[in-house]
């Protein structure tokens, strides 16, 4: 195995000087560097990654932090993103790990643990809540951050959908195919992506005229049977609605069966959408209309983001905070 000796020694340098040259310090000159590289290159020279950590001080491991626990791992977005995080990060010599907790204080503590032990080189906090306690605890010790939605911190790189745009595109949408009264399952309201996609419901509602109904809001987990179990509940009510919105597919799914229970046809009585465009729509009947929101290029986005701040590669000022919004589309099938 040839050795950083072995190069120095065929590139005419001290061992000092291709050490440097191999770890992109400009202090280089472009030639010498350019003739490091070469003879590295010939010899087939591979540094151990533990000895570049060591030189670096650093871990060669990004976090995804993920605080709700609530369907992650059978969550088509998340499995997406998760994807598009690991093969960004893969491509720059990184690995990948994750922790998913059962609320905000589990995260916060875990997120200290995390940087007094240098577990990781940076960290992408998936779900923010409209409590900043973990992210606070991030922002004090300076440790690189991005979070996934919409911060509840400013100064804070994050990576997300127009998630107001999201609501209000699906919602018009659904009026304009089936007007009447549009029964929003919605998640948690803690989180801000589910705030922000009410904001948007709203405003569609508005703009179409139609006064909005707090029992038609409804928030919930995002289980399928939990859906189910809610508008089975509002159909023997006698509450009515033309068409379901759901901030999931799952949550879309467990409504349709709701629905089917009660001898409601979809769309011809009830037309329904959901969200995150999940494998699962193309095979409901009828076909679930979604909405598209491209979580691989989300976790594509965000890995590129956290790399800049920690220094990697990606072109981007390492000062300069930012929010990179990734476009969705609505995805329409036969169940609206």
């Amino acid at each position: 195995m040839s050795t950083i000796r072995d190069i120095a020694r065929k590139a005419g340098v001290a061992v000092s000087t291709a050490s440097l040259a191999l770890n992109g310090d400009e202090r280089v000159r472009t030639e010498t560097r350019a003739r490091v590289l070469e003879a590295a290159e010939a010899l087939s020279y591979h540094p151990m990654r533990a000895a570049r950590s060591l030189s670096r001080g650093i871990t060669w491991s990004l976090h995804l932090l993920d605080p709700d626990s609530s369907g992650a791992l059978s969550n088509g977005f998340f499995t997406r993103f998760v994807r598009g995080v690991h093969d960004t990060a893969q491509r720059h010599g990184y690995s990948v790990s994750l922790s998913i907790l059962d609320n905000e204080a589990e995260a916060s503590a875990l997120a200290r643990r995390l940087v007094q032990e240098r577990w990781a080189d940076g960290i992408i906090l998936m779900n923010p809540s409209a409590s900043p306690d973990t992210l606070e605890g991030l922002h004090e010790v300076g440790f690189p951050t991005v979070v996934l939605g919409r911060a509840p911190l400013p100064n804070t790189h994050s990576v997300d959908s127009d998630n107001v745009r999201v609501g209000f595109d699906a919602t018009s949408y659904l009026l304009s195919r089936a007007p009447g009264p549009v029964l929003l399952l919605n998640g948690p309201r803690q989180q801000t992506f589910t705030r922000d996609r009410e904001e948007g419901y709203l405003k569609a509602l508005e703009r179409a005229g139609q006064a909005a109904d707090p029992e038609l809001m409804r928030s919930i987990s995002g289980a399928a049977g939990d859906a189910r179990q809610e508008v089975d509940r509002l159909l023997r009510a006698g509450v009515r609605f033309r068409s379901v919105l759901a901030v999931s597919d799952g949550m879309a799914v467990g409504a349709m069966r709701a629905l089917r229970e009660h001898g409601k046809r979809v769309p011809d009585e009830v037309a329904v959408m959901g969200m995150n465009n999940d494998d699962l729509a193309e095979y409901t009947d009828p076909r679930l209309s979604s909405v598209e929101l491209n979580a691989y290029d989300l976790g594509g986005r965000a890995t590129k983001l956290l790399l800049a701040a920690i220094g990697g590669e990606q072109g981007e000022a390492q000062g300069d905070v930012q929010r990179a919004l990734v476009p969705h589309r609505l995805a329409l099938r036969e169940s609206a």
